[in-house]
């Protein structure tokens, strides 16, 4: 997901809707409109091509895309809590921050009634605040036509043979922080403990390179700058079918799943709408379309895959153990592990 910043203000932001790059197809005069803040990249286009175009626009609502990062976005739903009416009516956030504002009281519980297609979402990915949108399994990364006995585990990233191989991208720490942690006591909360840290830093001690964007570990696997890694399945999907000659272990202690959805701020201004998008966003069309395009698995258990995507995101047999990590805890924890992270890991 690439970032392109976001519009200061929600008038400002409708105040050119009839030029905006950001509004998702055509618009009426007599439609209503809603704001979605999220990810720029190709996770916006296909917001665009699988949920606003086909879905929700048919439905009246003009679509207004608020782009930027994730960190601003929690910062100013913070700024704007206060406010009777907020500039997003819907937020995209990872699973862990979704549970980090929801503690704040940020977020309106959301009411499934107006959300049919929330019956769908898989028992163990669904809470009262947040619908999942996609989720893959964090897996290891190696390149075939280098690596021929594929890395099994996290500490297997330790061995010499890998010295300056290694690569992970920086704006993932703490999902690493969370492998670590699986890696030494079987609990990928245990983001802070002195047995994870202690196996962070062995990593960065044999050369870890800490990459700017999770699209450019891929062109380093591509360019043969490092040979191995740790990303989501999704990307080792996405990057096969780009031609990057990729492939991915599970780990025998277990693979965490990333997981990033959709939340209504208390404040948003449109919550028909909202409520609406969220629904949308879960229908069994939208769902394959972002698992056949960005690789990740459907939340949901009415859009089975088929074919060739079908294939890539079977799991192996027999299963890999997957790991729901308990983001209740792990919210709290974040704000102390990205400060341990810069402090320990972000060589200069």
């Amino acid at each position: 997901m690439s970032e392109t910043g976001f519009p200061l203000t929600r008038r400002a932001l409708l105040a050119g809707a009839a030029a905006s790059p950001f509004i998702a197809g055509t618009a009426r005069a007599e439609d209503e409109q809603m704001v979605i803040a999220t990810w720029g990249g190709d996770y916006a286009n296909l917001l665009r091509a699988n949920i606003d175009d086909p879905l929700v626009i048919p439905q009246h609502i003009k679509v207004v895309q608020d782009l930027g990062d994730e960190d601003p976005r929690v910062a100013k739903m913070y700024a704007q809590r206060r406010l009777p009416r907020g500039a997003d009516d819907v937020a995209c956030l990872q699973a862990v921050r979704a549970y980090e504002v929801e503690a704040s009281g940020l977020l309106e519980k959301l009411d499934v009634t107006k959300v049919p297609n929330m019956a769908h979402v898989l028992p163990n990915l669904r809470t009262d605040f947040y619908a999942p949108h996609i989720y893959s399994p964090q897996v290891l990364i190696y390149n075939p036509n280098v690596i021929k006995d594929p890395p099994k585990t996290f500490t297997d990233l330790l061995d010499p043979k890998y010295k300056g191989r290694v690569g992970v991208g920086d704006v993932n720490y703490f999902y690493i922080m969370m492998a670590a942690a699986l890696a030494t006591s079987g609990d990928p909360t245990r983001v802070n403990t002195a047995d994870a840290q202690a196996l962070a830093m062995k990593l960065n001690a044999n050369g870890l390179r800490l990459y700017p964007s999770t699209d450019a570990i891929g062109a380093g696997i591509k360019s043969g700058e490092i040979d191995v890694g740790i990303m989501w399945m999704a990307r080792v999907v996405m990057w096969q079918n780009a031609g990057i000659p990729v492939k991915a272990s599970f780990q025998n202690e277990g693979s965490v799943l990333y997981m990033s959805g959709m939340v209504v701020p208390k404040n948003a201004p449109n919550k028909p709408a909202a409520y609406k998008y969220l629904n949308a966003m879960l229908e069994p069309s939208a769902q394959r379309g972002f698992a056949e395009h960005m690789g990740y698995l459907p939340t949901v258990n009415d859009a089975p895959l088929t074919g060739k995507i079908g294939e890539q995101l079977a799991m192996p047999d027999p299963a890999p153990k997957l790991f729901m990590p308990d983001y209740g805890v792990l919210g709290k924890l974040q704000s102390d592990t990205s400060e341990w992270w810069k402090k320990n890991m972000q060589r200069a």
